[in-house]
């Protein structure tokens, strides 16, 4: 059985950032240090972070006197930091590209537009966004509620969720623009989002099973899984290497791994090698880049 592992198998960009800042705040920060909200959705980074000394906020900053917190990949209002900033050091790792929409749904918003935004009702990300992009924002997460849309505002401007996947960001476009004439969109979703999630179609096309490496709580893991599943494939979701089984190798010639933005290699590397541990599995695997080449 040939392993074939994406080349998009690690951490994101953004989440790499966000680690890195987490950590150096730990050695270097004011201490006590806390995170606004889980760093990023992988429980065992979470895990990691915790015993070096980082601690979750489930309940905000009132109850906070001293200390370092930094905010978490996804990203805060402002409004959530009101009156802490006195007493606390912020360290702020919020990916840049969540940045970036969060300027331009404050922008389009100081400007008079509605802002629709395409992603996960819930997700932090997608709160933080709405919160930008002022009361009279609307989140729209599929095809039935794009379908089910209304306004009477003269002026409509679109984001995506960074995340988000650029198939449901394109069909919700071409729907919401039929009704919306003169819309502004902005197609706010990430590179290495896009790329991880075409990466994860064309291996799902071309192996036998599927494993989506990632946390359960995950938008973006899930998304992969989705993909998998849209393309016909035989998959399955796992969070770590103790969640392979044995079955799901029987007669499997090749099988495909991706894994979730805020998946350590670490632990797409434990799951190889669970795999290779089977039998009649190569002690070899090969990046889906080359593999294709082949």
């Amino acid at each position: 059985m040939q392993i074939n592992v994406s080349d998009f198998s690690d951490f994101c960009f953004g989440v790499k950032r966000a680690i890195g800042i987490a950590e150096d705040t730990l050695k270097r920060g004011k201490r006590p240090v806390y995170s606004l909200g889980a760093i990023i959705h992988n429980k065992e980074v979470v895990k990691r972070l915790e015993k070096k000394g980082l601690k979750v906020l489930t309940c905000g900053l009132k109850n906070i006197k001293s200390g370092t917190v930094v905010i978490c990949s996804h990203g805060v209002h402002p409004e959530k930091l009101r009156g802490a900033k006195g007493r606390i050091t912020i360290a702020d790792a919020t990916c840049p590209f969540v940045k970036k929409a969060q300027k331009i749904a404050k922008r389009m918003s100081l400007q008079g537009y509605k802002v629709v935004i395409i992603g996960d009702k819930g997700h932090p990300e997608v709160s933080s966004l709405k919160r930008f992009a002022g009361k009279r924002a609307v989140v729209i997460s599929n095809i039935k509620e794009a379908a089910n849309f209304k306004t009477k505002a003269d002026k409509v401007g679109i984001i995506a969720q960074t995340t988000q996947s650029s198939r449901d960001f394109g069909l919700i476009v071409v729907l919401l623009r039929k009704k919306l004439k003169g819309a502004r969109v902005f197609s706010t979703i990430c590179h290495d989002a896009d790329m991880r999630q075409k990466s994860t179609e064309r291996m799902a096309r071309h192996n036998e099973l599927m494993i989506v490496i990632g946390g359960k709580d995950s938008a973006n893991t899930r998304r992969l899984y989705d993909i998998c599943k849209y393309a016909g494939a035989r998959a399955y979701h796992i969070e770590t290497a103790e969640g392979v089984k044995k079955e799901w190798l029987k007669s499997k010639k090749s099988v495909g791994i991706v894994s979730g933005a805020s998946t350590p290699r670490w632990i797409v590397d434990e799951v190889i090698e669970k795999l290779n541990g089977k039998d009649g599995c190569k002690k070899q695997y090969v990046l889906e880049e080359k593999r294709r080449s082949v």
